[in-house]
């Protein structure tokens, strides 16, 4: 792990075509996974990324600075590290820049309104997705994954969400919480959805880094594709078993996509509302 980004990293995350996900922390204490493709390096020692929607993210980031990223480029070489938040800003060379840049420029429903700064304190080496162990993998998931098939009152996942993470060619990040207190993120592209209550993974190729994710821990996966669909799972490992496979609990399901941020289970019940003769609100 290095302290600082050389030339090769600050070149490639100042590419607008990327993938920029920013791992926080909850009000639960548990990991939330973004995708915010603005994040990119100020200097060597510094990220910084541009809101132009709203979500839960930012907030996060403000109420609790311990954060993780990953950034892959569309060849799949990616990096991962932690940061600390700083402070943010609604003006300057830098919110300019952001505004200026072509998606964000003739875009007249979205624009950089804050700019977020945050100390860079480690950073990964390049490492590139192996698609074909990765393809692999995914396919052994499909093969294996009916055996973790459970039956549910009602369903956790939607439809349209069940069979988007159920896809082999949706991509699939899980964050959780390291020892130190920092959400870290790995790539788990070969995760499928089975039934509307799990996710099943299997541990290669990345097999060292998952062996930090213990039976029983909390974490989060965000399933995203390349036409910016996306929604964030969140639930408890039931760990690995001696074949390398393992499943997620579904506890929470959020819409991280526009024009609301929210979460959409479990469902929040819907009360009554009544109007009497003065225009007054009862529920």
């Amino acid at each position: 792990m290095y302290k600082t980004m050389n030339e090769e990293m600050m070149k490639a995350f100042s590419s607008s075509i990327k993938i920029g996900l920013v791992a926080t922390i909850d009000d639960h204490g548990e990991p939330h996974l973004s995708v915010l493709s603005t994040l990119q390096g100020k200097d060597d020692k510094t990220m910084m990324f541009g809101k132009f929607v709203e979500g839960l993210s930012k907030q996060y980031i403000v109420d609790r600075p311990k954060t993780g990223f990953l950034i892959m480029n569309p060849e799949k070489a990616f990096w991962f590290g932690k940061m600390n938040y700083t402070h943010f800003v609604k003006e300057g060379e830098d919110y300019v820049m952001y505004n200026n840049q072509p998606l964000y420029r003739y875009n007249s429903y979205f624009g950089i309104n804050t700019v977020y700064y945050l100390d860079l304190v480690e950073i990964s080496d390049k490492y590139v997705l192996p698609m074909g162990k990765v393809i692999g993998n995914a396919i052994n998931v499909l093969i294996n994954k009916n055996r973790f098939k459970q039956e549910t009152p009602e369903p956790v996942l939607k439809p349209w969400a069940a069979k988007f993470t159920a896809k082999l060619d949706t991509l699939k990040f899980l964050a959780f919480l390291g020892a130190d207190g920092y959400p870290q993120i790995i790539p788990i592209i070969q995760a499928q959805s089975v039934g509307t209550n799990r996710i099943v993974i299997k541990n290669a190729p990345y097999t060292e880094w998952l062996s930090a994710v213990k039976q029983g821990l909390k974490v989060a996966v965000l399933a995203f594709s390349m036409s910016m669909e996306d929604v964030l799972i969140k639930g408890t490992f039931n760990g690995f078993d001696s074949k390398g496979y393992g499943y997620i609990e579904i506890e929470r399901v959020y819409n991280s996509m526009p024009p609301i941020h929210k979460y959409i289970y479990p469902t929040e019940k819907n009360s009554e509302v009544i109007f009497d003769r003065k225009d007054s609100i009862h529920q």
